[in-house]
């Protein structure tokens, strides 16, 4: 959330083991806008979310206030100590270069799911020293595979097409093309069907 201008937030979700993060575009300390995201990404990867997703933190803020009921799908949720950054280091750290493409403050009203796509894919695109020189993307490619990828809507950038300044989503008129609009397709499908 942040204390951006306007409507829109992005809701974050990291795997630390490899310093891997994506996104959800959600309304801004929105709880039920949080909890139908994960529960979008739960259908996505059917059985495999609470392989995936066993242990769950998240802040405090109001976006969070039913993030709890994540546990009966069988997985944990905790909540991090407020002002204790420590708690989430690597999701914190991963933000640094979330603010490197959207300075912090700048809403993000004009944002589009497939841009969030995007970014992430830009970001775990990115050579880590911490991961022995590989990419976010290459590990959990090798762990959870393609179909992981696919669902949320990550692709691999080639290592000199990175960018991590602002013209990358200045520059991004559809996304990441057909692949990254398929949540956005599926978000809608959710929403006007709902279980």
């Amino acid at each position: 959330g942040g204390k951006a201008a306007g409507g829109k937030a992005i809701l974050t979700m990291t795997y630390p083991e490899f310093r891997f993060q994506f996104g959800f575009l959600i309304a801004k300390g929105n709880a039920r806008s949080v909890l139908r995201k994960l529960a979008l990404l739960k259908k996505l990867l059917g059985a495999d979310y609470a392989g995936i997703f066993r242990c769950n933190l998240s802040d405090n803020g109001p976006e969070f206030a039913r993030f709890h009921e994540i546990e009966e799908w069988g997985v944990r949720a905790f909540f991090a100590n407020p002002y204790r950054s420590t708690d989430k280091a690597s999701c914190e750290r991963n933000h640094e270069f979330i603010r490197c493409v959207i300075p912090k403050g700048r809403s993000l009203d004009g944002l589009t799911q497939a841009k969030v796509e995007l970014l992430f894919s830009h970001i775990n695109s990115y050579v880590r020293g911490s991961n022995e020189n590989r990419t976010p993307y290459e590990l959990m490619l090798a762990r959870f595979g393609e179909g992981f990828m696919e669902a949320i809507g990550i692709r691999r950038i080639q290592g000199k097409e990175v960018c991590l300044k602002p013209s990358l989503l200045k520059e991004a008129r559809n996304g990441i093309g057909r692949r990254g609009h398929r949540l956005q397709r599926r978000t809608e499908s959710l929403q006007q069907n709902p279980r």
